[in-house]
């Protein structure tokens, strides 16, 4: 008996369709990271710490400039504006200050403006205990104590948290961008917080607005 050859079936597999994706192709390099695990801070407060903080030992991150604090009726909070150059000295509201880039255990950011007397006026205890205060913070985890018109610091407790990671923070002038906004610096005179303290009239957009 002869066993008869087998067929052998040839596949031929099908083109690959024109519109088929080649999803590998669609992402970018994985060194670029995902965006999710890299920490950016598009909002940053401003005002002296509320828990234990850090305050940043390089002096480029701490600046002195001229800021009015603007505290509306019925309002806990207070909002800061800095003044711009051709304003200093133009508002009787706005103090000189240093700003000090501080920081808390989770790694979030804050601006502390600290105030000082202008030329013609004396230290006081709470603007020279706060300075005093931020520059203890500069080496161990402190807290502010508030008592008798002037500032304390209470230290952390060890193991309280590590050193701070400063180098995942944006350059300074990029905090200051994200804290004050487009609107928290007063670069003239038509800027509203500067109309509203010097009574000016409403403008005609602002009426327009109420319609």
């Amino acid at each position: 008996m002869i066993d008869k050859p087998k067929l052998v079936e040839i596949v031929t597999p099908s083109p690959t369709p024109n519109d088929a994706l080649d999803i590998e192709a669609l992402w970018l390099d994985p060194a670029l990271g995902d965006g999710l695990a890299d920490t950016s801070w598009h909002s940053i407060p401003v005002g002296k710490p509320r828990d234990f903080f850090r305050a940043h030992p390089d002096p480029n991150f701490r600046r002195r400039s001229e800021m009015y604090a603007h505290k509306t009726e019925g309002s806990i909070d207070t909002a800061f504006y800095l003044l711009g150059p051709q304003m200093r000295g133009r508002l009787e509201e706005a103090r000189p200050c240093v700003i000090v880039t501080c920081i808390y255990r989770d790694g979030s950011p804050r601006l502390w403006p600290i105030s000082f007397p202008r030329a013609d006026e004396k230290d006081n205890d709470a603007w020279s205990t706060a300075r005093a205060a931020a520059r203890v913070a500069i080496d161990k985890w402190v807290r502010l104590i508030w008592a008798k018109r002037s500032y304390a610091t209470r230290d952390a407790l060890q193991g309280y948290a590590p050193e701070p990671d400063w180098k995942k923070l944006p350059p300074f002038n990029e905090l200051v961008k994200a804290a004050f906004g487009p609107h928290g610096v007063i670069q003239d005179t038509e800027h509203p917080i500067y109309r509203e303290l010097m009574g000016a009239p409403a403008t005609a957009n602002a009426n327009d607005d109420d319609l």
